[in-house]
């Protein structure tokens, strides 16, 4: 999945250097601005056209949700399995990559069990490679009335490493994987680890996707910007502390070690649900099947869900349907 990336995949600070300020510096090097040079030497002006590469635009948190609905809730399962651990924490050892198989064969029909229990839907991201490695689950999802599948990369690559035109390239060899399994083309991107390049968006928008949800400005939904202008696109913000991930996975390598109690995690997620049920706003919560898969860890997503379905007026729906839903409510 996500966390640490610079510790972890053994990103030289040169090429984090080019990778990250490439553009800005490009634009100003008819003034002789170098590669390498230090942040806080460039000019405000640098600075603010980084920062404005992506930007958060307009809230577009409708007047009211569908039926009246006081907040809506989707919960997103990011379905990475093996690729997680080879493609982007760069963990090739057998017992690594069984931590994300355990995902398929124990934590999607687990997940999908207590899908139906509590007759919800909800919306899976998931790699070409998962993919190709777990056909069966893949069609499990396929064919579950209550399931939207996004894009979430080929093989959980991180996108920091990668030019503007190998990512165009790995997101169209995906995208081919994809439509292959799935029979159609995907809506939603979730870049792998919530990592985006100064060129994702632009992609995103170029590949023809209606919604995008890797970038944390707002707990609202609201339109995505690129260089000052709206994208058309919705972004459905995301947290690390709605987030499976860091607060229970274990990744030694990275120093990573997050065994939480679930009491500790229930409490966090049932806070945040209250106070977005209080604003009358949205309620996004990520998770992985190989983390929230774990027995105990399903059993307190069930009392989760089955706290937030005690309170009236909560709308349950796919990212899918609340990108349409707001993006309808926004236009004029």
């Amino acid at each position: 999945m996500r966390t640490e990336h610079v510790a972890r995949g053994g990103v030289s600070a040169a090429i984090l250097a080019g990778a990250l300020f490439a553009a800005p510096l490009a634009a100003h090097e008819d003034e002789g601005t170098p590669h390498d040079q230090a942040i806080w030497t460039w000019a405000p002006e640098q600075i603010v056209d980084k920062v404005d590469e992506v930007r958060a635009g307009r809230d577009l948190t409708p007047k009211v949700w569908p039926d009246g609905a006081r907040v809506a809730v989707s919960i997103s399962f990011d379905f990475d399995t093996e690729p997680v651990w080879i493609g982007f924490q760069e963990q090739s050892s057998p017992s690594y990559m069984s931590r994300g198989e355990y995902g398929a064969r124990v934590g999607i029909p687990r997940i999908l069990k207590l899908l139906d229990k509590h007759a919800i839907p909800a919306t899976f991201f998931v790699p070409a490679m998962t993919m190709e490695l777990h056909p069966e689950a893949t069609r499990l999802l396929r064919d579950h009335p209550r399931v939207e599948i996004g894009f979430h990369s080929y093989v959980h690559e991180n996108p920091m490493r990668l030019t503007s035109v190998e990512e165009r390239q790995v997101y169209a060899r995906a995208m081919a994987i994809f439509e292959k399994h799935i029979g159609r083309k995907p809506v939603g991107f979730r870049s792998a680890a919530w990592d985006l390049t100064e060129s994702t968006v632009s992609i995103v928008k170029e590949m023809g996707f209606l919604y995008e949800s890797s970038m944390m400005a707002d707990d609202r939904p609201y339109e995505l910007k690129v260089n000052g202008k709206d994208t058309g696109l919705v972004e459905l913000p995301v947290e690390w502390i709605l987030d499976d991930w860091p607060l229970f996975q274990i990744s030694w390598p990275a120093k990573h070690v997050a065994a939480r109690n679930a009491e500790d995690v229930y409490s966090i997620w049932k806070d945040e649900f209250d106070v977005a049920y209080e604003e009358g706003t949205m309620y996004i919560l990520t998770t992985h099947p190989q983390v929230i898969g774990h027995r105990y860890r399903a059993a307190m997503l069930d009392r989760l869900i089955a706290y937030m379905k005690s309170k009236p007026g909560v709308w349950f729906a796919t990212h899918e349907e609340i990108a349409r839903y707001v993006q309808a409510q926004a236009a004029p």
